[in-house]
């Protein structure tokens, strides 16, 4: 019976905060994006851009806010991003009349071909008063699948909470 309500529980966060490609306003693909940091180091050779220091992205309704994100490209294309902090943190506002997401980890590792974030250590979602924690979640936005929850021993359990809907 639990495995039937936690399946009803993630297909029904899935939903609500994954009905856009990685959260994002349609429009936000379309804008520069910007980045600050304290530092900054471009190793063309290894194709690998390391931003360090109060690091903050944005693009459109987009922010991320971390203590370090590395870059890595293959054949000139950004492959993999990987954000660190304590925690890293993002939000950005979705199409339609859902309300601002919003998520913290201490890592997020976004593959850019497949399409997928997975946030580690600590990882939680909010949106609308609904929670989503566990030690990892990953999201597929080209499968729309989500999956939560760490192997390792002693890992924390995955826990939900979900508001009641409006009238």
């Amino acid at each position: 019976m639990k495995l039937i309500n936690l399946k009803l529980a993630l297909s029904a966060l899935a939903l609500m905060l994954f009905s856009a490609p990685l959260w994002a306003l349609s429009s936000d693909k379309q804008k520069p994006v910007e980045v600050e940091a304290d530092r900054f180091n471009l190793d063309d050779a290894k194709k690998v851009t390391v931003y360090s220091g109060n690091v903050v992205i944005t693009q459109g309704s987009m922010e991320i806010i971390a203590d370090e994100v590395t870059i890595y490209s293959v054949r000139g294309t950004t492959d993999k991003m990987v954000a660190t902090g304590k925690p890293v943190k993002f939000k950005q506002q979705p199409d339609g009349n859902q309300g601002l997401i919003r998520g913290e980890a201490n890592r997020f590792n976004y593959f850019v071909t497949k399409d997928t974030l997975v946030l580690i250590d600590k990882a939680t979602l909010w949106q609308d008063g609904n929670t989503f924690e566990s030690d990892q979640i990953e999201y597929d936005s080209k499968n729309s699948l989500v999956k939560a929850g760490d192997k390792k021993p002693g890992s924390k359990r995955v826990k939900i909470t979900l508001e009641p809907a409006k009238k």
